[in-house]
Formats: C-alpha cells, sequence, structure tokens
C-alpha cells in the first residue's frame, strides 16, 4: 500500500504541475512583453492557489501532520527565510508550513530543470542560481533591484548550509570546523554565510528587508531523504517547525556582522536539534513547549477536487483533441528551448524590465 499511495501521490502532483503550467501558466507569457506589473501579478496568482493542491495531497492523501511553533510569516514583508538542511525534500514541505504558518497564503524556493514544475517556477520569478557567485551575485542584484521597482514584497529562501545533511557532507563540515576552530556538529552543517550576508546587504541597501525568519525543520519519526523515498510511500507522519522572526533593521549592517549573526543562530539550531533528538519518544519530540498542530482546512479539499478535475480534464484535452496535443506539443517545445538555450524565463523577464522599463524610467 505504501508504493501505492506514493506512487498515486507522485503522479497526480506531478502530471498536474504540468498541465497546469501548460494550461495555466503559459497563457500569460503573452503579457510579459507589455507589462511586467501585471504579469508578476498574474503568475503570483496562480502561484498561490495552486501550491494549496500538493500540500493538500500531503496532508489529506499521505497523513502527514504539520507542526509548528513559534512566530507567524507576514507575506506581506519583503525578507528573507533560512532554514536548516536535512533532506532534499525540505523546501516541499516547507509549502505546508508557509501555507499554515503565513498570516495569508503567500509565497516565492533548485528545480529549475525538471520539466512543469522548473517551467512554473521560472514564471513564477523563483532565483534559480548558478553555484558560481560571480554569476549569482548579479544576478540576485538585478532580481532584487527589479523586484524594488516594481513595488513588489518577496520572501527569498535560502539554505545556508549549501546541501542537505548526510554522512559525507557532515564529515566535510566539521573537517572545515576543526581547521577554522570552531566547534563540531552533529544535526546541521555549518553555514555558507557569502550568499546570506550579500542578500542582507544589498535588501539593507534597498530599504527593502523588513525581516528575517529563521525556521528549523526536524522530522520525529520518518525521515525521507529523497524523491525515491516519497514513491515508495516513505512520507513522514509529521514535520516540525519552529519559527523566529529577526526584524530587519535588528540585523548587523557590516559583513563580518552579519556572518556572525548567522553563525549564531546555527549555533541555536545544532543546540534545539540535539534536544529534540534526545527525546528518546519520538511522540514526544518537540522544537518548542507550544506547538501548533495545523489542521486540514476546508479549502484544502475543494483544491484536492478542483486542481484534480482540472488535471482530468486537460488530460483529456492533451490526448483526445487535436487542438490540445498541437497546443501541448508547442509549449513544452517553446519550454524546452527557453530552459536550455537561455537561463531561463525568469531571466528573460529581467532583461526586458532592464532593456525598457529601468531605461525609460531612468530618463
Amino acid at each position: 500500500m505504501g508504493y501505492v499511495k506514493g506512487i498515486s501521490f507522485v503522479l497526480l502532483w506531478y502530471i498536474g504541475i504540468i498541465w497546469s503550467v501548460i494550461y495555466i501558466y503559459a497563457p500569460f507569457f503573452i503579457i510579459l512583453p507589455f507589462s511586467r506589473k501585471l504579469y508578476r501579478k498574474a503568475t503570483d496568482i496562480i502561484l498561490s492557489c495552486w501550491e494549496m493542491y500538493p500540500v493538500s495531497l500531503l496532508q489529506l492523501m499521505m497523513g502527514c501532520r504539520i507542526c509548528l511553533s513559534g512566530d507567524e510569516i507576514d507575506p506581506a514583508e519583503s525578507a528573507i527565510i533560512i532554514m536548516n538542511h536535512r533532506n532534499r525534500l525540505d523546501w516541499f514541505f516547507l509549502w505546508a508550513a508557509l501555507l499554515h504558518g503565513c498570516r495569508s497564503p503567500a509565497h516565492r524556493c533548485n528545480v529549475r530543470w525538471i520539466p512543469g514544475i522548473g517551467w512554473g517556477l521560472q514564471m513564477a520569478g523563483f532565483l534559480f542560481l548558478h553555484r558560481n557567485w560571480k554569476k549569482d551575485k548579479e544576478f540576485l542584484k538585478r532580481a532584487l533591484d527589479y523586484f524594488k521597482e516594481l513595488g513588489e514584497n518577496y520572501l527569498i529562501l535560502i539554505f545556508p548550509e549549501g546541501n542537505h545533511l548526510f554522512d559525507a557532507t557532515k564529515k566535510k563540515s566539521n573537517a572545515f570546523a576543526r581547521k577554522t576552530g570552531l566547534p563540531g556538529y552533529d544535526y546541521v552543517l555549518h553555514p555558507r554565510t557569502t550568499g546570506f550576508t550579500f542578500l542582507v546587504q544589498q535588501m539593507q541597501k534597498n530599504s527593502r528587508l523588513d525581516a528575517v525568519y529563521d525556521l528549523t525543520i526536524a522530522y520525529p519519526k520518518t525521515l525521507p531523504i529523497n524523491e525515491l523515498d516519497i514513491l515508495s510511500g516513505k512520507v513522514p507522519e509529521e514535520v516540525h517547525f519552529n519559527i523566529s522572526r529577526y526584524a530587519g533593521d535588528t540585523l548587523p549592517r557590516d559583513e563580518q556582522g552579519i556572518k556572525t549573526w548567522c553563525e549564531e543562530r546555527w549555533a541555536e539550531k545544532e543546540a534545539s536539534l540535539k534536544k529534540f533528538y534526545s527525546e528518546r519518544n519520538p511522540d514526544r519530540r518537540r522544537l518548542s513547549p507550544k506547538v501548533r498542530f495545523a489542521r486540514p482546512l476546508n479549502a484544502m479539499f475543494l483544491a484536492v477536487v478542483s486542481w484534480t478535475a482540472v488535471t482530468v480534464f486537460t488530460t483529456y484535452l492533451t490526448f483526445y483533441t487535436t487542438w490540445g496535443f498541437y497546443y501541448t506539443c508547442f509549449s513544452i517545445s517553446g519550454f524546452l528551448l527557453v530552459s536550455y538555450f537561455t537561463y531561463g524565463i525568469q531571466n528573460f523577464e529581467l532583461d526586458l524590465f532592464y532593456k525598457y522599463d529601468y531605461h525609460n524610467e531612468s530618463k
């Protein structure tokens, strides 16, 4: 039954992504050359609606419970989210935390190359990085300045550890710690602070840093490591998030101060997670004494029914109508060309802005 549920969950989610991107997202691409602001608002609304679907499947179909403690996330703020990286799927479970831990639905998390989800996230303005700091620094600056000029609020997720926690990365991280006189960690990796420091300083410079949200994620029982675990039905019974909000004006402004601030948060995570996992009874593990168990929302039942219906209907259009088949082939070809011969739709969006809007405004 685990494999049946796991495969059904992944198929519903993934097929739903592909057809939603092709039939709902793609038509809005024609707006982009004419109005960046309208395009951004339209794609953000679609993403917020769609993201409820995989979260609803996760909770209603797979029985995963989301446990929250600490502060709420305000999506009306421009903020940075930092989080420890326990496995390759943390970003997916974060969607559930954002749904239940925000004052209202929100979001902006690398899956760029995956057909379907990668295309949709390109259109949604997700910031995909090269893992080359020279290129990434320039791209991040352009993107942050772009959102500032549009007057858009945004949440940027960054995993300062740079990789998820497993034996090889832990060994490498602690080897670095020994060389630099830092303590060894068992439950987190030492953070790489270059990207985080740049984001903080650039957003401070733009007067757009309202807050930094520090999230600690933990899995008290089942721990999936990668996508194959989900296919086999290995979904965590619970995922715990502790959220701490730090006002933007309380962060240091100098590079060393920001670096030290981030390292202090990771030392706190290590202590918190050590205490969490030292509890022998998984049912009693808590990141905080005050835990909010996120109950399924009524809208989640509607999301499952409506988005599954959309998936079935668009599947029918694709394989049983001529225009649907050719439209799908045309859309997929377009996404593939843009994704593999440029650095994605999000870069094309920035290029249009800096060539036309920004140039005209500067005049």
